[in-house]
């Protein structure tokens, strides 16, 4: 291969360590499968009936690369209305926290939502009723309620009419402090807080997480029908169109690396597919430590030692495989849970099975048709 045939400027070469490790940090691969997710995800936030959408995959899939590919997506699409109307913000995002000791704070999720609009003057949202009113801690300085921020956030949705709100990390409203047995209704408060502020703002919000979030709205039905699920999945090395595509996003990995000579990726397919589990993230994080190793100790390029050094142990390769194995079932329709729901319906039963069983399964309260005993005869020490 010549350096012309390579996907960057040859100068990138005599460039810093942190210029060419940026380099390829910063360049996002567009490969099919995020791709089909991408044009699924935007379909839904422009056209879909659900204002709740729950983008979902393995940890190290893409995620969060697809979080900024659908922000940069949407305002590029968007851009004659950008120019006719400046205060346009179409899409938001942010990365949602760990909650700290396992309680959510709403207060903090508005002010982080309004910090994505570039809100002015936050720290001076006040409930214009209260302070009309001229009740305490309603002055102009202070920070407001989680509910004057919430109002905030409404208003700021309506008037930059923004079509939606990307939540990064969104498993993490639902680990909230609690018994297993209030878990279900503390989700549902949750939910519904979330559903809430999506119809009251007429904005999409669209949360990535974990085969962890899927979870809990698998958990419920009241939550998962109201939500319209996106499933990002991995590579997989057992299909033949999934192979040769993946093979194919080493064959552009290998043509990004600012290395003097490029590397034969493909030559270590399986190797790089089994230290990855088949994620594109794992897998670019993965080149990212490789080309910051070869840099540093000026190799002229990625070799297979190099790879071994850097990669993952197997330990945590087998954790990640199992939760990804294990979230993608919740993706796949089973013949056993068919039949499970045709059993539940009757649909399986014959007309004499369903004539049986309600027989046996008589109207409550309904005597069956038999002659009563009359005229009981009493014991002699009841007769006076």
């Amino acid at each position: 291969m010549t350096k012309k045939q390579r996907l960057f400027d040859e100068n990138l070469l005599s460039k810093s360590k942190k210029e060419r490790e940026d380099y390829f940090n910063d360049f996002t691969v567009s490969h099919p499968k995020m791709q089909q997710v991408l044009d699924e995800l935007k379909n839904e936030i422009y056209n879909g009936s659900q204002n709740i959408i729950m983008v979902v995959g393995p940890s190290g899939v893409g995620k969060s690369r697809l979080f900024i590919a659908t922000m940069l997506s949407v305002f590029k699409e968007m851009k004659k209305e950008l120019e006719e109307d400046k205060s346009i913000i179409p899409i938001s995002g942010i990365e949602l926290p760990n909650p700290d000791l396992g309680k959510f704070n709403w207060k903090d999720f508005y002010y982080r939502a309004l910090s994505s609009l570039n809100e002015p003057l936050i720290d001076n949202k006040i409930d214009v009723y209260k302070y009309k009113n001229n009740q305490k801690n309603s002055r102009p300085g202070n920070v407001g309620t989680a509910a004057e921020l919430r109002r905030s956030i409404e208003n700021a949705f309506y008037y930059r009419k923004t079509k939606a709100l990307l939540i990064d990390e969104a498993q993490h409203f639902f680990k909230i402090d609690s018994e297993s047995r209030g878990n279900s209704e503390k989700n549902q408060r949750q939910f519904n807080s979330i559903k809430s502020l999506a119809n009251m703002s007429n904005t999409k919000i669209v949360l990535f997480g974990t085969y962890d979030l899927n979870a809990v709205f698998n958990l419920d039905g009241q939550l998962s029908r109201r939500v319209k699920e996106i499933h990002f999945p991995r590579y997989d090395y057992a299909k033949e169109e999934d192979r040769k595509t993946f093979k194919s996003l080493l064959f552009t990995f290998q043509k990004l690396l600012p290395v003097e000579v490029e590397p034969n990726l493909y030559k270590h397919s399986e190797y790089l597919y089994e230290g990855s589990i088949g994620c594109a993230g794992i897998l670019k994080n993965w080149l990212q430590r490789c080309l910051s190793d070869a840099i540093k100790h000026d190799e002229k390029t990625i070799t297979y030692d190099n790879l071994k050094r850097n990669a993952l142990q197997t330990r945590k390769l087998l954790t990640l495989g199992k939760e990804a194995i294990e979230g993608e079932l919740a993706f796949k329709d089973s013949d056993k849970d068919k039949e499970k729901l045709k059993e539940l319906l009757g649909i399986n039963k014959n007309e004499e099975q369903v004539v049986r069983e309600r027989k046996i399964n008589k109207t409550p309260g309904k005597r069956k048709p038999e002659r009563d005993s009359v005229g009981t005869e009493l014991p002699m020490r009841h007769i006076q």
